[in-house]
């Protein structure tokens, strides 16, 4: 698998799940992937401080378009794939009116035993 082939397929995933945090719908997320390593409720109150601290009003939905364009190629959407085939890691820069805000969605994308593709939230990390 190349990494636009997971960019690709990790897409539609990603979206619904930006899409729930810029909308506040953070019980929704379970109905696209699973949490690992950190509950809903400490996602949640992760992104939450974020904005809070921050002072930020909101997470941009996933089809505002980021307005950083530095001198090389950057994709806010961004796959790693794993050598060993198991899947791949996923990286979103989350945007507040286009700009980055230094928050980056991070997840996994594993293959199952039935060969379907199961989507983990691993964190909202500080880039």
């Amino acid at each position: 698998m190349k990494e636009h082939e997971a960019e690709r397929l990790a897409e539609p995933v990603v979206k619904e799940i930006v899409n729930c945090i810029s909308e506040k719908r953070y019980s929704d997320i379970g109905k696209y992937a699973e949490f690992k390593g950190i509950s809903l409720s400490d996602f949640e109150e992760l992104i939450e401080g974020f904005l809070k601290i921050n002072e930020l009003p909101y997470m941009d939905r996933f089809e505002v378009p980021c307005t950083f364009h530095p001198q090389y190629e950057y994709h806010q959407l961004h796959c790693i794939v794993y050598s060993d085939g198991r899947g791949f890691h996923v990286d979103y820069d989350l945007t507040t009116d286009g700009e980055l805000n230094d928050l980056t969605l991070q997840m996994d994308f594993l293959f199952t035993e039935s060969g379907s593709l199961a989507a983990k939230v691993l964190d909202a990390h500080v880039m």
